[in-house]
């Protein structure tokens, strides 16, 4: 695991000691012991220059800092902000202090003695000895730096050079060599990828399936970094992890009581299971932005209505779950404390599909927020459940992901858990995914707070620049991209009341209270909300174009969002999600102030090709070679009215909130619907000929990536906005070519949407 050419130290000298040619010589030859023993040694002349170093160097080992120890007040603040940066970023990297007995006999600086490991009075000991001293901290931190599945791999692939009979086929990588093609392969990734694919008879690593060896001691890990009972490693995504815990609880007939803004697979488990879902909805508001479930869908009595009302037949009122999608697609958080209370008076199992909220627990912005809050011992009521993409917002490869567990009432065995664990789970896992699992869970631990309060901190700053951009241009008349959140802001601590846009930076980025949605306020749209009950993400960001009104009718102008997230797109910039107005963009650790500044620029860009309309030629080359007849003598602007004269006449937006507004009728469990498709007992329907049909699939939406119609249900008449929305798209298609939607579950034929439907 040590490999010896990477280890490397940084040596910070203070003013004292600068002055000091007698100490200078001392730490040059204790520079030069290290290096005999190939410990690379970089060198910073202050504590200043020193804060880069300690926040962009990942590969430092050890820090030393030469000091007299009776520090000036700027040279004591400079070396707290150094030992802040340290152990923040490197976490228990050791840090020695290097000094002169005569120098530092009277006064020793407290602060850094609390913030260091070893103590060195330079001139009692031989460079020799300190070097050794400094070498074998080193050893001992790299021993404990690595996780323990992501060690075991890494001691694994240093010590076992087998001879393997076993799978997988390429043997260590040796099989892609043999070809040029799989050379190319081969050399694209890199030796270690393939030594570490190995296949499950390496039992000195542990089984995933099992949860034994390194596999079970990091899966121990986890739950106790995330505040668990027990946690899972998965390797099939979030949606493998939804549809194994829906496996584990639910049976044929259960009673399921699902977000309506679910993900797909809480469908799939609702197949897999044979569960009867009933639905709680949740708002949306003007732009088709989703809110949260309100918590009068969640109470006992309407719940016990909701089950009442089922056409379904289910089994005796056993209420085995219920899911609630926390945050939401748009960054709406709810009170998970206050929502698990009400949830389980109704039932016993809760599970939060968290995927894109795995690093809320590292941050007091999020407090009550999450599922896993504080201690598991502490826990009392149902048994609660979160599943989390760690591919996601935190650092792992894709398909990571985590079941955590912390029991309650009718806690589920592990045997049981394990069962349904295996029926979704591969005897066949990539072992870097489970080792980036392994890895993304001990960042959080070690580093959780602050890799989540720089994200936090960014896109502050983003939304702030954003906001001024805004106020100058509305300033001078003209007009400019909008941030999603509240315009103004309270200090609860002084009553105070900011503009965002000049908000205290450190209010923003660290109280909770200014991203609260307070009730019947007009910029969200959510009409009445309870005190305290949901809170907007600042790493999920909204930016709306102009063209609605407060109202939520359309305004006389305005700038089709499909249109701008186009352009940036081809500058390289990609948003999560577009809606008619809406471009969202997710901040996560890979973020920097580089890549938001480019996304202020591509905007202004933007405005810019507007204002002139300029050809869209120039905005948008290649669409313009793909459709020369459509757009080549067209300018920006002028396609933006032509698209938002389509959406103020055709109104797909009020189309497809009005379909999010009501449960379309049930006929067949998903399960049931499902068989249908199996049975090939179904037929491709035209939207025209959709009235009164049931859908064998589920109809989604991208945007939003939620279910308009779940499998199983039936379509409205002809004038439901189900079928009101295809034909809209279908219109869409046609006037505006190379702006498709995706709309899945639908097959485009002719121009007309298709759906599978049970055959009558």
């Amino acid at each position: 695991m040590n490999d010896i050419a990477l280890r490397q130290i940084l040596i910070i000298e203070d003013a004292a000691v600068d002055n000091s040619q007698v100490m200078h010589s001392a730490i040059d030859a204790v520079a030069a012991e290290l290096e005999t023993r190939e410990i690379s040694v970089i060198q910073a002349a202050s504590y200043a220059e020193a804060v880069p170093l300690v926040n962009n160097n990942m590969d430092l080992d050890a820090v030393l800092i030469a000091t007299d120890m009776n520090l000036e007040p700027a040279s004591a603040a400079a070396a707290a902000d150094l030992l802040k940066a340290v152990h923040c970023r490197h976490g228990e990297m050791p840090v020695f202090l290097l000094a002169d007995r005569a120098a530092t006999a009277e006064a020793m600086s407290v602060e850094l003695m609390r913030d260091a490991n070893e103590f060195i009075w330079i001139f009692e000991d031989s460079p020799l000895f300190i070097a050794g001293r400094i070498e074998g901290a080193i050893e001992r931190y790299r021993r404990n730096l690595l996780p323990p599945l992501m060690k075991a791999i890494w001691e694994y692939n240093e010590h076992n050079h087998e001879y393997s009979w076993a799978a997988p086929g390429h043997q260590g990588g040796r099989g892609f060599t043999k070809s040029p093609i799989g050379k190319k392969f081969y050399d694209f990734y890199g030796e270690n990828l393939f030594r570490t694919d190995t296949g499950i008879e390496r039992t000195s690593i542990g089984s995933l399936l099992d949860h034994s060896g390194a596999f079970g001691v990091s899966e121990a890990e986890t739950a106790r970094t995330f505040g668990a009972d027990r946690s899972y490693s998965v390797v099939v995504g979030t949606s493998g992890s939804n549809r194994t815990l829906m496996q584990a609880v639910l049976a044929p007939r259960d009673i399921a009581i699902c977000d309506r803004n679910c993900h797909k697979s809480i469908e799939q488990g609702l197949i897999v299971s044979g569960a009867v879902p009933v639905y709680m909805r949740p708002t949306r508001n003007r732009y088709g932005i989703i809110g949260v479930i309100p918590p009068s869908e969640m109470t006992p009595e309407a719940i016990a209505a909701k089950i009442k009302a089922t056409p379904l037949s289910h089994s005796d009122d056993n209420r085995a779950y219920a899911v609630v999608t926390n945050c939401t697609y748009d960054g709406l958080c709810y009170n998970a404390a206050k929502a698990e209370k009400i949830l389980e008076n109704s039932v016993d199992r809760i599970h939060f599909d968290e995927a894109w909220y795995g690093y809320a627990r590292f941050n007091d912005m999020y407090r009550n927020h999450f599922a896993m809050r504080g201690d598991p011992a502490d826990h009392k009521g149902a048994t609660i459940f979160a599943t989390h993409s760690t591919h996601k917002l935190l650092c792992a490869l894709s398909q990571a992901s985590y079941i955590h567990v912390r029991n309650g009432r009718r806690a589920i065995s592990f045997d049981r858990m394990n069962q349904a664990y295996m029926l979704h789970a591969t005897t066949s896992p990539l072992y870097a995914i489970c080792a980036s699992n392994d890895i993304a869970s001990r960042m959080m631990a070690v580093n959780g707070q602050s890799l989540t309060q720089e994200v936090i901190d960014e896109a502050v700053d983003f939304r702030q620049a954003l906001a001024r951009l805004n106020r100058d241009f509305r300033k001078s008349g003209s007009w400019f991209f909008e941030v999603w959140n509240a315009p103004t802001v309270t200090d609860p601590h002084t009553g105070r009341t900011y503009d965002f846009a000049d908000a205290p930076r450190e209010l923003l980025c660290h109280e909770q209270s200014c991203w609260r949605l307070r009730s019947n306020e007009v910029w969200h749209g959510f009409g009445k909300l309870e005190a305290d009950w949901v809170m907007l993400d600042p790493i999920k960001v909204s930016i709306l174009g102009p063209g609605m009104g407060d109202d939520g009718k359309m305004l006389d102008h305005g700038v089709p969002a499909a249109l701008v997230s186009s352009y940036i797109y081809y500058q390289g910039i990609v948003p999560t999600r577009t809606t008619d107005f809406q471009l969202m963009f997710l901040f996560s650790m890979g973020i920097t102030k580089g890549k938001w500044v480019t996304l202020l620029n591509a905007l202004l860009k933007f405005k810019e090709f507007y204002d002139r309309n300029a050809p869209v030629s120039d905005l948008l080359p290649d669409l313009t070679a793909a459709y020369p007849d459509r757009y080549s003598s067209m300018g920006t602007r002028d396609l933006c009215d032509q698209m938002f004269a389509y959406l103020k006449t055709n109104t797909p937006g009020e189309k497809l909130n009005a379909a999010f507004d009501q449960l379309p009728a049930q006929a067949l469990t998903p399960r049931d619907a499902f068989m249908k498709i199996v049975r090939d007992e179904v037929e491709l329907v035209p939207s025209d000929q959709l009235a009164g049909r049931i859908t064998a699939n589920s109809i989604i939406p991208y945007p939003p990536g939620i279910p308009m119609l779940m499998s199983g249900e039936r379509f409205g008449d002809a004038g439901s906005p189900q079928i009101g929305y295809l034909k809209a798209l279908a219109e869409w298609d046609h006037q505006f070519p190379g702006f498709e939607h995706e709309t899945e579950g639908c097959t485009v034929v002719d121009g007309v949407y298709n759906v599978m439907c049970v055959k009558e």
